[in-house]
């Protein structure tokens, strides 16, 4: 009968571990038997066995779990057995297998009322103290009508495994009915997982899992913690042909308590998970493959797969679609226990939205249909906004920035302004590019260029009907202040933002006056369909001569259009300014004596001013020159001219203006108003012998 038992074991071992891609075969359990034989002395038969490496990366819906992330079971064979009298085991161990050789015993489970059959149900550090915990359910009698079943913990450090349960009671004391389970949980969600035997719960000391005296459960299917851990999630985006793939990396700060084990982040507003499959394009999960979950309509990740513990990372959860980066949430959880019916009924829901760290990240939405561009282009302002909120972009003047351009786009959007429009969103696109290696995160990058491009691509370029523009004296274009055209009233123009003009008129012919330097020049008759007019401005050369006709030093210029405007300063005699060619008044200011002058720039834009020498002559009473006489004039102060010479006279160029004279000789003084334009000598007597 013990050979019969021990031949339907190693059937049910081999076609269970089979399906692992990897299983113990017979060889192992031959020589597995044979040792524990040779060692005990007795003959011993093996309950259960499993190959580590052929379970840890693959699900087994027979045992809670098999994942030794320290690697101390790497090639390994874990297995029970028992030595049986009358087909009731009453000895029984656990032990450890590698390379033809078992590297430890257990201690004999010395329990009375194990009737047989160990099994290997869960291989994991759950308390998280750096060590794996073997968990093995015995099979124990119970009363006529049904049996228990027994839990047995031993903690392995890679050498050894030692009992990690209270065994004050000489057995263990966590037990069922064999129609119950035995549960893994984080109750309190502190990173080390209690052992549930309902309702009772058992808690890790720090050496040994015992009975608690503060935790019972009412119910299995409880919400339990599943988000008490500080993720930071990086998103990166990168657009191949007509494709963007988004990646992610998720990383575990070492101030968590919990590890976490699922991922998932969607561009929709409702919560949908769809089982499937994914490729895995990172060797960093590879392994973790099968462990992927839900790809819908391309926009959505989720993943569900071994713990990333405080301190770890992991990277390379990617796909592929034609959905644009938006600002949405990611969903993160920890480890921990999942009820029969997670994701499918409504309380799940519930827990996954109240039971997880949820953070802002980029996730991927198909673009609108029908799509608006005011309302897009209010998606980027948005966009900029919340990065700059959640430091993806990195100062307030980059934010700024960016909040001018895309406004600037949307009032010129608002005109049907889409010439501008397109040159704007290109200096978006060029500042994304510098930015890029200081002032944005990957997120910020994604969601400011892409979205930006996108845009672009929806904005034809404009074909005007009527373009104005503004060309310097040389032929080279400036840009103009606004252009007017008329059409009922006089209207603005669209400004096309690289100093030309748009008018946009069903009209054969239309007025357009442009505004330049203050002034404006209109024109009539000009054809509005499919043309372009230029406005040309003149180089005006404002002159000072003085009496011989020669250049002199320094004048002041100014021109008139709606106020005195500054026009420069002579050098060598000459001002130079660009003007359209109208009408102007010039004023040029001279030794404190300033002259007006209109002249028509299109019919000649040099405008003279000259000065005349002035002759002031001091006699006395007498008529006879008065020498040393102090000579002066007024143009808002009096001014001084000189001392006269022996002639009585004196000299200077002034601009012919009517002007007031003075003449000063022993304390006696004369004042004279006289134009020296029409008489340049000026003659003032006074009454002094």
């Amino acid at each position: 009968m013990k050979k019969i038992f021990l031949i339907i074991s190693i059937l049910i071992l081999q076609t269970n571990l089979s399906a692992q891609k990897s299983y113990v075969s017979v060889n192992d359990l031959a020589v597995i038997k044979q040792q524990l034989n040779v060692h005990f002395g007795v003959d011993y038969e093996i309950d259960d066995a499993i190959f580590v490496d052929s379970l840890e990366n693959h699900y087994d819906r027979n045992r809670h779990g098999i994942y030794d992330e320290y690697g101390t079971l790497d090639n390994c064979i874990v297995f029970t057995a028992s030595e049986y009298e009358r087909y009731k085991s009453i000895n029984r161990v656990i032990g450890v297998y590698r390379t033809n050789q078992i590297i430890w015993y257990s201690e004999n489970i010395a329990d009375e009322y194990i009737l047989g059959a160990g099994f290997i149900d869960m291989i994991e550090d759950i308390n998280n103290d750096g060590k794996v915990e073997i968990m093995t359910i015995w099979e124990t009698e119970g009363g006529a009508a049904y049996r228990y079943r027994t839990l047995y913990v031993h903690s392995w450090d890679g050498t050894q495994g030692n009992i990690a349960v209270d065994m004050s009671y000489g057995s263990s004391p966590i037990g069922c009915s064999e129609f119950e389970s035995f549960y893994y949980i984080d109750v309190n969600g502190d990173g080390k997982w209690e052992i549930i035997s309902f309702p009772n719960v058992f808690e890790w000391d720090g050496s040994k899992y015992l009975l608690s005296e503060t935790m019972q459960l009412d119910s299995i299917a409880m919400f339990f913690p599943r988000n008490n851990f500080i993720p930071i999630v990086n998103a990166s985006i990168v657009q191949i042909e007509d494709k963007f793939i988004y990646s992610f990396s998720v990383e575990n700060s070492n101030s968590s308590a919990q590890s976490i084990n699922e991922f998932d982040v969607y561009g929709f507003d409702d919560y949908v998970k769809v089982y499937g499959s994914i490729e895995v394009e990172s060797t960093d999960v590879t392994t973790l493959a099968q462990n992927w979950r839900g790809v819908r309509l391309g926009t959505s990740i989720s993943w569900e797969g071994y713990p990333i513990k405080p301190g770890e990372s992991l990277s390379g959860f990617s796909y592929s679609t034609d959905g644009l980066p938006i600002i949405d949430k990611a969903y993160l959880r920890a480890y921990n226990y999942q009820w029969a019916g997670d994701y499918q009924e409504n309380t799940s829901v519930k827990d996954y939205l109240n039971n997880s760290v949820i953070i802002k990240t980029v996730a991927a939405k198909l673009p609108p249909s029908p799509f608006n561009q005011q309302e897009f282009l209010d998606s980027l302002i948005n966009y900029n906004i919340h990065s700059y909120q959640l430091n993806w972009i990195i100062n307030q003047a980059t934010s700024n920035k960016y909040d001018s351009l895309f406004n600037a786009a949307k009032v010129q959007l608002q005109q049907n302004n889409n010439n501008a429009v397109r040159i704007t969103l290109q200096t978006v696109l060029q500042e994304v590019d510098i930015d890029s290696t200081e002032n944005l995160t990957s997120e910020a990058y994604a969601l400011l260029r892409y979205n930006t491009e996108y845009l672009l691509e929806q904005i034809p370029q404009s074909s005007p009907n009527l373009l104005v523009n503004l060309k310097n004296s040389l032929g080279n274009q400036i840009p103009a202040s606004n252009v007017m055209y008329y059409e009922g009233s006089w209207k603005d123009a669209v400004n096309n933002g690289d100093g030309t003009f748009t008018v946009i008129t069903s009209k054969p012919t239309v007025s357009i006056r442009m505004f330049y330097e203050y002034a404006n020049q209109t024109v009539n008759n000009v054809p509005a369909q499919n043309n372009t007019y230029t406005f040309t401005t003149v180089n005006a050369a404002v002159q000072l001569k003085n009496s011989s006709g020669n250049l002199i030093d320094e004048g002041t210029v100014q021109y008139y259009a709606g106020a005195w405007r500054s026009f420069g300063t002579t050098i060598n005699g000459v001002a130079y300014k660009e003007l359209l060619p109208v009408n102007y008044s010039f004023r040029m200011t001279y030794e404190y004596v300033l002259n007006d002058k209109q002249q028509n720039l299109s019919e000649n834009p040099v405008v003279d001013f000259s000065t005349v020498l002035c002759t002031i002559k001091v006699t006395n009473a007498n008529n006879q020159p008065l020498e040393g006489a102090n000579t002066k004039y007024y143009s808002i102060a009096w001014r001084d001219i000189g001392l006269t010479n022996s002639n009585g006279e004196i000299t200077k160029e002034l601009l012919p203006k009517n002007l007031s004279f003075r003449a000063t000789y022993n304390n006696v003084s004369r004042d004279k108003q006289q134009d020296i334009s029409v008489n340049n000598l000026v003659e003032i007597m006074l009454n002094v012998p």
